[in-house]
């Protein structure tokens, strides 16, 4: 073989070579766009069953959460920080949740026996930092345990001495 057949010969070669290489560049990228089409196809229709509103899709603003107090860092927690500190650690405050009128029969029941000062001009400021960063959490049921069976649906207790 001449040397210019040897250099043809490579050449063809590594045209051959760079193509095949293309052609599984190509294949790759159509395979991985297919995967993802058909993923973001399968996780449309699961939003779309579950009826999420338009609120529930768009992500709240987060807060950092304060290291020593245990609680998120949003506009009021100085406030809540300072009052609840006073008589209890904050750090039982994210243990709890609730609505506002929740959060305000709480600390009211804590303004009638437990001898906290009324809170006056806070009250406000207060109950819409708790029940804004701890409020009502409701339980999705196809996550986690179901409800307790209705005491009718349970099976008769068993008889003794066995």
């Amino acid at each position: 073989m001449k040397h210019n057949d040897r250099h043809a010969l490579k050449q063809k070669q590594s045209l051959v070579s760079a193509y095949l290489s293309r052609g599984k560049a190509i294949c790759c990228v159509l395979l991985l766009s297919a995967s993802l089409i058909s993923i973001s196809t399968a996780y449309a229709e699961e939003v779309n069953t579950k009826d999420i509103s338009a609120k529930e899709v768009i992500p709240k603003k987060t807060y950092p959460v304060d290291p020593e107090s245990g609680l998120i860092m949003a506009p009021g927690w100085e406030v809540v920080n300072y009052q609840c500190n006073a008589c209890h650690t904050s750090m039982i405050i994210p243990q709890n949740s609730g609505t506002k009128e929740v959060w305000r029969e709480t600390i009211q029941w804590m303004v009638d026996t437990q001898g906290l000062w009324d809170l006056s001009e806070t009250w406000d400021p207060v109950l819409d930092y708790l029940s804004t960063n701890y409020g009502e959490v409701k339980m999705d049921m196809e996550k986690f345990r179901r409800l307790p069976l209705d005491p009718t649906l349970l099976p008769p207790p068993p008889k003794e001495g066995r």
